[in-house]
């Protein structure tokens, strides 16, 4: 079948490779290059063998392993601008932190600096335009928060903190905008916004210089920045960012009133009568058992490996602007930099942007929607058309970068004499210090999480994020689960203690499952196996022989207790687009192309191996953060509310990458692309060769990488013989789908060379032999996900229950982790050692935020620039136990995963946070067994230890 014919039937135009950003971005072409981000499977530049092909559907190693081990190139630390051709010529950024937000800032001065350690340009905000000054940053994480965002009435709050301003719903009125654009360099005469908000930008011509000037600088900025005496305000302290979250529930004599069941346009209204149903029925049931719960948390920093850094070049012939970033978020990093140079005031013209995306070495969300990639971006506008590198060390990585948002929550838990809960009740205020950025969205999956794995049937939960001074509030490490769980899984315990009852009973009296409602009222279709989690946790040694253990460890004088905690974090979001690529060399090898971005938590791996048991094959190759591809699907968002009957219309196109996406969605996303081209390419192919009628897939399969009738009685192919024909009959040589879930995903017919094929994507296009762009597959009988659905926030989980035994030091208030047992539902193992490796950094990352981090706020804190390892403290290998199974008298942290079931439907699940969340309130748990102390101030340090056992 040659192009025309194809062509012809698929009715479709071509869709053009190069798409254009609309809104703030105008028409500013975006090209993403990948030669950084590709893993590959054959031969690494470096090394001296390949890797040996693999079972199908098996991974023998980490497809981006042996690049990172052997020391190649991969990060955008590692590059110059002469490994990018952009000639030796390169200059060195540094940007100064604002010191305060009490007083006016007035000038730099750098007088102290020697000649040869003074910049070749200083940049003030009065120097910036408009468009550049206060440039929007894209970020676009959930659908539900962004449409209460924009929907949320006014409030008595400062018109500057609502969703979004006037500019920036024209600007990004399909991608989302924080509701409030701060200069991204302070003028001279303004209060900054918050500390670590830019003053200056110096640009160095020379390393020399540019170092030199560090040396001096650093520990030392107060004497090269000038602030005027008289106090002064920054506007909007302590105003909420928008939107704030409530959750009302009430399902009691009848009613069922919940933010997911009730009228939108009323629920907000009806809220206030509700909430007094659920006082009247706390002052007629007075036997209830109520127990009180206050939780609070620092800001932690992500403590990713690699500090952000990338290079930025404008080619002033060209008008391009290129970047070198390890980015968690390709399409917005891509918007945020092309926001700042689309007005006519622009400094420079920019008609492409082009992103070179590395390996960002590490994520956890501390790189999304960062500001650093317009902080890097502007540079290339003042350094004279040379390439410019812009570098954090650890130092600046503390005081600039995301943390996690500080929380405080207080909140009642009631319960029935029968064991069963009532209601749950908190209010929730998190530090998202100067910038908008996800925090609100924290806010709001802390507001889900409260309720914990429980069917609750009354809830009152309000939570809020606030503009404070400190550094910018994230969404890494967690989302806001590990707060929520801490609360209500302490707070068990607390009621549990008070009656006698064994803490593992109250919560098997009160687990939720396929059928049940979370607290916003959604259903919950998933099997969560909650049950069978406690079951093995209350069998297994660690916890049925404690009273045993605590007595063996009394005999040797160390005081020891064991906790359990359960949770049951969500994972993607209130509705998630995916989009992915599946090719064919002409030498039968296959290359898979994603959105998403490899943050260390092996999706590139999963990625290229999940094609196998349906491609024969796994990927040679697999591209990452290709913000190109959902450009190429013909898909759009734009359109006045859910229009589904358009073929190409989709609700999301594509967000931030999250580890937590891997196991489903974009596994999802890539398997049903590789369905998609083995019944549009792969089936006909076989078929010409074969001489026959087209199989069906149920009528084939694969067999030691050859492609035969699954009754036998023909020639099996080889992938070699397969693309040969593939390329020389103009049959599809790649599919490029996009998958839309909110609840469940969207499922359509599509046409193409063997007839129709009904896959669960919104959007498919398929690349021919010898045509430059993809062609647009229009779908037919869409199935769109239940309207209700975007109410849900969440519909997908993973539960995990840790148990931890722990020692203490009494006279010290040192703890020791001994033992921890974690079971976990992941579903189906994709890769088991990646499941494997992602909970051990869970284990470790929690125990850090739990016993360890401590970020003071303000300039007592990283802000000051002091900062680095030495002061804050993060586990050591001491500090983790390390055997993989658990044995009497030794320290293990024993990972037990549930087996496969047909409720999983072959489905894995995000993992990345589940292991994680039900740590800290375990090791609380635990401190409440050894000591008979409640402490829920993270971190618990040896002072907090000792001040409690003092009270």
């Amino acid at each position: 079948m040659n192009d025309t014919i194809l062509e012809s039937k698929l009715a479709h135009p071509h869709i053009k490779r190069r798409r254009f950003l609309q809104g703030a971005a105008g028409l500013i072409a975006v090209t993403v290059l990948g030669p950084t981000m590709r893993a590959s499977a054959s031969q690494s530049k470096g090394s001296s063998a390949s890797i040996q092909a693999t079972t199908p559907g098996v991974a023998s190693e980490r497809i981006d392993g042996r690049a990172k081990v052997t020391g190649q190139k991969v990060f955008a630390r590692d590059f110059s601008s002469i490994d990018m051709g952009w000639g030796p010529d390169q200059w060195y950024a540094h940007y100064l932190p604002a010191l305060t937000t009490e007083h006016k800032f007035l000038n730099v001065d750098l007088s102290y600096l020697p000649d040869d350690a003074k910049p070749k340009r200083v940049i003030l905000g009065n120097q910036l335009k408009l468009a550049v000054a206060a440039a929007p940053l894209a970020r676009y994480r959930d659908l539900q928060v962004e449409s209460e965002a924009f929907d949320q009435p006014k409030k008595e709050t400062l018109e500057l903190f609502r969703t979004p301003l006037v500019a920036s719903a024209t600007a990004f009125a399909a991608k989302g905008s924080s509701s409030v654009e701060f200069d991204i360099i302070v003028k001279p005469g303004n209060v900054p916004n918050f500390l670590g908000q830019a003053v200056a930008l110096l640009l160095f011509d020379k390393r020399e210089s540019y170092r030199a000037a560090k040396r001096l600088m650093q520990f030392n900025d107060a004497s090269f920045q000038v602030y005027a005496l008289d106090d002064a305000s920054s506007r909007g302290m302590g105003a909420p960012w928008s939107p704030q979250t409530t959750y009302v529930k009430y399902f009691e004599q009848g009613e069922t009133f919940s933010y997911a069941t009730a009228d939108p346009t009323t629920y907000q209204q009806n809220v206030p009568s509700y909430r007094d149903k659920i006082n009247q029925y706390l002052a007629q049931n007075p036997d209830l058992i109520r127990q009180s719960f206050t939780v609070d948390t620092q800001a932690m920093d992500p403590m990713f490996m690699e500090p952000e850094s990338g290079l930025a070049y404008y080619d002033s012939k060209a008008q391009s602007l290129s970047l070198v970033l390890g980015t968690q978020s390709p399409d917005g990093d891509v918007s945020s930099a092309a926001s700042m140079f689309s007005g006519a005031d622009s400094p420079i013209v920019i008609k492409e942007v082009v992103l070179h995306s590395c390996y960002p070495g590490g994520g956890f969300g501390g790189r999304d929607s960062s500001p650093f990639s317009q902080l890097l971006a502007l540079t290339a506008a003042f350094s004279d058309g040379a390439p410019v590198k812009l570098a954090h060390d650890r130092f600046e990585q503390f005081r600039f970068g995301l943390k996690r948002p500080g929380a405080a929550i207080k909140g009642e838990l009631v319960a029935g004499s029968d064991m069963k809960l009532r209601l749950v009740e908190a209010t929730m205020n998190f530090n998202g210090g100067g910038l908008r950025n996800l925090s609100p969205y924290v806010a709001n999956l802390a507001a889900l999480c409260v309720g914990g794995s429980y069917e609750v049937p009354m809830a009152n939960v309000f939570a809020q994020s606030k503009h404070t001074q400190d550094i910018t509030g994230g969404s890494q490490r967690g989302f806001g689960g590990p707060e929520a769980f801490l609360a209500i899984e302490t707070a068990l315990d607390d009621v549990a203690a008070s009656r006698g009852w064994d803490p593992i009973a109250l919560r098997r009296a009160n687990i939720t499952d396929t059928g049940g409602r979370t607290i916003v009222g959604g259903p919950i279709d998933q099997e969560l196996r909650l049950g069978e989690i406690l079951d093995r946790a209350e069998a297994h040694s660690l916890w049925a022989d404690r009273d045993q253990i605590k007595v063996g460890y009394a005999a040797r004088g160390l005081t020891y207790g064991t906790g359990i905690a359960l949770s049951m974090q969500a994972y993607g979001t209130s509705g998630d687009g995916m989009v992915a690529a599946v090719l064919i060399d002409p030498d039968g090898k296959l290359t898979v192309q994603s959105d998403a971005v490899d943050m260390g938590n092996g999706s590139a791996t999963t990625l290229g191996v999940v094609i196998g048991p349906i491609l024969g094959a796994n990927a040679s190759v697999v591209d990452m953060g290709g913000y190109l591809l959902f450009g190429q699907t013909g898909l759009t968002t734009k359109g006045n509310g859910s229009d589904w009957s358009n073929p190409h219309w989709t609700a999301k196109g594509v967000g931030s990458s999250s580890a937590c996406l891997t196991g489903l969605h974009q596994v999802h996303t890539v398997q049903q692309t590789a369905l998609a081209l083995m019944q549009a390419s792969v089936l006909p192919a076989a078929a010409a060769i074969w001489g026959m009628q087209e199989p069906g897939l149920d009528d084939v399969k694969w067999d030691g990488g050859q492609l035969t009738l699954a009754k036998g009685g023909v020639k099996p192919l080889a992938w070699a013989d397969l693309a040969k024909l593939i390329y020389s009959k103009g049959l599809p040589k790649g599919a490029l789908g996009h998958a839309f879930i909110q609840g469940s995903w969207v499922e359509a017919d599509f046409g193409g060379p063997g007839g129709s094929m009904h896959l669960q994507l919104d959007g498919l296009s398929l690349y021919l032999p010898n045509v430059k762009d993809p062609i647009f597959v229009g779908r037919t009988n869409t199935k769109p996900p239940p309207a209700i659905a975007q109410r849900y926030s969440r519909y997908v989980w993973a539960p995990c229950a840790n148990v931890i035994g722990l020692t203490v030091d009494k006279s010290s208030g040192s703890v020791k982790i001994e033992n921890i047992l974690s079971i976990l539902n992941a579903g189906k193992l994709l890769v088991p050692q990646l499941v494997s490796g992602q909970s051990q950094g869970g284990i470790a990352m929690a125990i850090g935020y739990a016993l360890m981090e401590d970020m003071p706020n303000g300039m007592a804190g990283p802000a000051d620039g002091t900062w680095n390892l030495n002061r804050y403290h993060v586990p050591r290998w001491s500090d983790v136990p390390l055997n993989t199974t658990y044995e009497l008298g030794k320290r293990a942290q024993e990972l037990v995963t549930l087996p496969e079931s047909a409720g999983d439907r072959g489905a894995g699940r995000g993992i990345a946070e589940a292991v994680m969340c039900s740590v800290a309130p375990a090791i609380s748990n635990a401190l409440r067994d050894a000591l008979g102390r409640r402490y829920t101030s993270l971190p618990i340090t040896p002072a907090k230890i000792l001040e409690g056992l003092r009270a």
